[in-house]
């Protein structure tokens, strides 16, 4: 049975109160009463059949329909809103690029610097790497960087950099001394290891030496940055991949300590929908990946599908 079409403002007072966790805060937002956000949601929910959101004296959560249905409804916004924008580009093209938040740093400067000159306006998104891949089938995205994963068919990919992870430290950290190290070196000190897939759980367990006390634990973390701080400001060893630390190793405010890591690394790879391989921004990052590679740590190697 095919559902009634679904109004724009629907969607939009939908998300409001999904993001804001109350209908009240919702009609706030999008200026209209609350009773009015009640009434409107009560017919998206009739309209589709299911309920969206559990009510609740202290405000609104949504079900686990309703949280299938935002990831949607937020998508289907966002390419209403890049079709507007596209239409209104008349002396630039507008190119989406999406990228992990652990990469966001280094290839969003790097991809800005080639683009540099060009009639492409450039919008970065931090997204997941399987959220990058959903925004290039969906058409929010014309490319993006991933974190190994695989791709589909809707969806190219060439492999840009392979950079290995190294562990650092501050230059006056007592190990920064040492001319080699092992695992069972570090049980007394503090390490942090960046997360950057299952993989990454191996190469901490390294660290957890039958030895190590009790009140210093080997931490994870999502972002490289937020290692490398900890590094600096707390004395911890990061674990880390090697292009995040060239800017403080070259301040002088870390040193990268000779722990053998070359086995672990990451893969990063350029995404593409073929529809947008075309885009001048697009085919213009292909052209230069083997720059983007060289500011990632790494030589690039040939496309594949």
């Amino acid at each position: 049975m095919a559902v009634p079409p679904i109004d724009i403002t629907d969607l939009s007072v939908f998300t409001a109160a999904a993001r804001l966790g109350s209908f009240a805060a919702a009609g706030t937002d999008l200026r209209m009463s609350g009773p009015s956000v009640s009434t409107r949601l009560a017919a998206l929910e009739r309209r589709l059949g299911t309920t969206l959101f559990e009510r609740g004296a202290r405000g609104s959560a949504l079900t686990p329909e309703g949280e299938r249905f935002a990831e949607y409804a937020t998508r289907c916004l966002g390419l209403l809103d890049e079709a507007v924008a596209e239409l209104g580009s008349e002396r630039s093209q507008r190119l989406v690029l999406a990228a992990p938040a652990s990469l966001a740093s280094s290839v969003f400067p790097a991809a800005l610097t080639v683009l540099a000159g060009k009639p492409v306006a450039l919008h970065c998104r931090v997204a997941h790497s399987d959220e990058v891949l959903r925004r290039l089938r969906d058409g929010t995205a014309h490319a993006g960087f991933v974190l190994t994963g695989s791709t589909e068919e809707q969806v190219r990919s060439v492999r840009v950099s392979r950079p290995s992870m190294v562990a650092v430290c501050p230059p006056e950290h007592p190990l920064a001394q040492r001319k080699r190290l092992r695992f069972a070196d570090l049980r007394e000190t503090p390490v942090v290891v960046y997360r950057w897939g299952p993989e990454a759980e191996s190469l901490a367990t390294n660290f957890e030496h039958q030895q190590r006390p009790g009140n210093r634990p080997v931490h994870t973390i999502g972002l490289p940055l937020t290692a490398i701080q900890l590094a600096i400001d707390s004395g911890y060893i990061a674990v880390v991949p090697r292009f995040a630390v060239t800017k403080a190793q070259r301040a002088g405010e870390l040193a990268v300590l000779p722990l053998p890591l070359h086995q672990w690394k990451l893969e990063i790879r350029f995404a593409y929908s073929p529809a947008a391989a075309s885009r001048p921004g697009v085919a213009t990052l292909l052209e230069h990946l083997g720059e983007i590679g060289t500011a990632l740590g790494n030589s690039p190697s040939g496309r594949s599908g």
